[in-house]
């Protein structure tokens, strides 16, 4: 019997073609992949995409490496977002708490200011009321000072008063006490006239009578 030997087949010209369409579709995934502006959901897209077009199964090595590769890839790419979305979650809370603490700082510090002028409208009015009442105090300490001075004065003058009033009554008692003297006398005193009277002409009587006598 004889054996016809097979010459191996060369499948470069079967897995060139799919190579270089692979190569395509990567060369456009990664620049897709590069874009700034680029979402979550559209990177998985991306990744999907790709995915449905690399052939599985007993396919040649290259095509197979190139698979591993990309699922490589892929997970990794995952983990990247996944720690990426996490760190951006921490930045949006960050940026939050910072934004309310700063919201938060910024009311304080209106408050503080608003409580500052307060203050000082405060310190002012209760200097300038101070003042006033330094100045009212010393216009009462004159006038209580004037008070017992014009209550001495009053005081004083009642006693002079009550002096003068009984020099008066002593004055008007005497000038009573006069008087009665004062008409008193003047009866005593025409009294004694009309007796030295009668006497003398008692007198002249005797005399009288004496020089009829005589001659």
């Amino acid at each position: 019997m004889t054996h016809i030997s097979a010459s191996p087949v060369d499948i470069s010209a079967i897995t060139k073609p799919i190579l270089d369409a692979i190569d395509l579709v990567l060369k456009n995934a990664f620049e897709a992949l590069e874009t700034p502006t680029l979402t979550y959901s559209q990177h998985l897209d991306i990744f999907q995409a790709v995915r449905s077009v690399l052939p599985v199964g007993g396919t040649a090595p290259q095509i197979a490496a190139i698979r591993t590769g990309w699922e490589n890839f892929v997970s990794i790419s995952d983990v990247v977002q996944e720690a990426r979305k996490t760190v951006e979650d921490q930045s949006k809370q960050k940026s939050e708490f910072v934004t309310t603490a700063e919201s938060k700082a910024e009311s304080i510090e209106a408050c503080l200011k608003t409580s500052t002028a307060e203050m000082s409208s405060v310190l002012e009015e209760h200097a300038e009321k101070k003042e006033r009442v330094e100045a009212l105090s010393a216009q009462l300490q004159e006038a209580n000072a004037e008070l017992l001075t014009s209550g001495e004065r009053v005081r004083q003058l009642e006693s002079d008063r009550s002096a003068k009033q009984a020099e008066a009554k002593k004055l008007h008692e005497d000038l009573l006490e006069d008087n009665v003297k004062a008409s008193e006398e003047p009866e005593a005193l025409k009294g004694k006239i009309s007796t030295l009277e009668n006497e003398a002409e008692s007198i002249i009587g005797s005399l009288k009578d004496w020089r009829s006598k005589s001659n």
